[in-house]
């Protein structure tokens, strides 16, 4: 029975990633795809894929089953495990694909953006904002880039947290990196691994820009360390404010952070300390209405 189960089980898993591999080719794009799912249902979907031609289609079961054996998961749209305040953003991905614990996605977040090239004083403020998320039960949710994503990231696992690391890239690409590995299996339990992208699509600057899309949507608030006056961080912090997320920007005396300023003037909060950076993410505990949508 138990085997049999497993089967199916890995039969709708593989199903699952199936559709995710073919929903945006089908429907001519990501965000045509994710508007079926949402308003006329996975059978829409699924009459578009019978219209590919066979060799898509075969492709598409074999990079499934490869999936599924690595441990990789699809989580579509229209799932009521995708979360809410992710799927209210214009631009939300018709499905993810995840590496690890996928009930990290319910817990309250904080994301954290900021410079790959952080001075030593901006790596100290991404290390006390994952720590004291990973105290109050926040999960950190960052872009496993160097700098202040890793500073982020792994901050949150030392201190018993948990952390959901937001690819620029295919899944396929990832590998966990040598910090990462030295904490054992703590990384692995409390670590989850998310794309938006293709498996085996690799980097590029653009797919950057459209994964902090997912960084805030996945965050409660955002929290900026060292913004430049152009890139990426500035860019999450302006997605962030749009969609009424709070922007929490910590103190830096750092010259090399124009965009903190340009932040705090669009509506961001200038956090001078750690205290009260702690109390701030306190608040990100309580449970919260629904976020409107960025147009």
């Amino acid at each position: 029975m138990s085997t049999g189960a497993s089967r199916d089980d890995q039969a709708a898993g593989e199903c699952e990633l199936v559709l995710a591999l073919l929903a945006g080719p089908a429907a001519g794009g990501a965000r045509r795809a994710a508007r079926s799912l949402l308003h006329w249902g996975r059978p829409q979907i699924q009459d578009l894929i019978a219209h590919l031609p066979a060799p898509a289609r075969v492709d598409a079961e074999e990079t499934a089953s490869r999936l599924w054996e690595r441990g990789v998961r699809a989580l579509l749209c229209d799932d009521r495990r995708y979360p809410d305040s992710l799927r209210r953003f214009s631009g939300a991905p018709p499905a993810l694909f995840c590496l690890g614990p996928m009930e990290l996605l319910e817990r309250p977040a904080v994301g954290v953006c900021g410079s790959r090239d952080a001075s030593d004083e901006g790596i100290r403020a991404a290390r006390a904002c994952g720590e004291e998320a990973a105290h109050l039960g926040v999960a950190v949710v960052s872009g496993y880039a160097k700098g202040v994503d890793t500073a982020g990231h792994l901050a949150a696992l030392e201190a018993g947290g948990t952390t959901i690391a937001v690819l620029a890239e295919g899944i396929d690409h990832f590998r966990a990196k040598t910090p990462y590995r030295e904490l054992g299996p703590a990384a692995g339990v409390n670590m989850l691994v998310v794309s938006q992208f293709p498996p085996a699509q690799r980097w590029t600057a653009g797919a950057a820009m459209t994964r902090n899309q997912v960084i805030v949507g996945l965050s409660r608030a955002l929290v900026v360390v060292e913004a430049r006056d152009t890139g990426g961080t500035l860019k999450a912090g302006e997605i962030a404010l749009r969609g009424s997320r709070p922007v929490f920007v910590l103190d830096s005396t750092s010259s090399a952070s124009p965009g903190n300023q340009r932040l705090i003037s669009a509506g961001g909060r200038h956090v001078a300390d750690r205290r009260e950076l702690r109390a701030l993410l306190q608040t990100l505990r309580v449970e919260q209405t629904p976020l409107l949508p960025i147009d």
